[in-house]
């Protein structure tokens, strides 16, 4: 092996090790991105739900026995 061909091996390794650290980099800041947007939409979760549970207490329980529509 020549001096020239180990330099342009050690060229393309050094070209994928930088693609392959900007696609990791990439991949880094999409998922930190939804993580973030997850943590969000759990939040709002947690709050609509905690609304559901006061309308709830809000609403006074009924008890429908058996009962005939209006049209019979």
């Amino acid at each position: 092996m020549n001096t020239n061909d180990s330099t342009s091996r050690i060229t393309r390794l050094e070209m994928l090790f930088a693609e392959q650290e900007y696609t990791i980099e990439t991949l880094n800041s999409l998922v930190t991105q939804q993580t973030q947007h997850i943590d969000l939409l759990n939040s709002q979760l947690e709050f609509l739900k905690h609304q559901i549970k006061e309308l709830k207490l809000q609403i006074p329980e009924t008890t429908i026995i058996d009962e005939k529509p209006p049209h019979y």
